[in-house]
């Protein structure tokens, strides 16, 4: 089920990471996060020159080059294998986690993401949002998923789960977590 609204938070103009954006760094970010086909992991199909047809002005190149800022600057990962980008910091900035039936959500947008380096990021944010927000209410839901490999999206290490996972989801399922 595609989304119907996509939740910014206004805070997003007092951000001096976001600020220090261009103005086609701003514009795509913002594109690419109120998508009706962005999955509830953070994940769509990236089709640059479909985009150029959201503006009147822009152009391929605008947004190749907006898209390897973002990418440099950790905003957005792209996996040009499988024609797919990961809007990384999604499931925390739109607070979705926070409700008990969209674990599930997640969950499914995980198994339908076909790039295995999107499918580790989308763990080790899991991990880092569980670490931050033990409370929220879709982490049993998460459980199996977030025993997955974890890639560091900063390319740093890639972290898998340890040998003998828990069933809890709110215990830590590896001995060197990827935050």
């Amino acid at each position: 089920m595609a989304r119907k609204f996509a939740q910014i938070l206004v805070t997003i103009w007092d951000d001096d990471d976001f600020l220090d954006l261009a103005v086609h760094e701003q514009w795509l970010y913002q594109h690419l996060i109120t998508q009706a086909d962005l999955s509830y992991a953070g994940v769509m199909d990236w089709r640059p020159k479909k985009i150029t047809q959201k503006a009147a002005d822009i152009t391929l190149e605008d947004i190749e080059l907006a898209a390897k800022v973002l990418m440099a600057k950790s905003y957005i990962i792209i996996d040009d294998g499988t024609e797919e980008i990961l809007v990384r910091s999604f499931m925390r900035s739109d607070g979705l986690l926070k409700q008990k039936n969209m674990g599930a959500a997640v969950a499914k947008a995980y198994t339908s993401t076909g790039s295995r380096e999107l499918k580790g990021i989308i763990v080790h944010e899991l991990h880092r949002l569980h670490t931050e927000n033990p409370s929220w209410g879709s982490w049993e839901a998460l459980a199996e998923v977030m025993q997955k490999r974890a890639v560091d999206p900063s390319g740093k290490a890639s972290v898998n789960p340890s040998p003998n996972p828990s069933t809890n989801p709110l215990s830590n399922p590896s001995d060197n977590p990827p935050f």
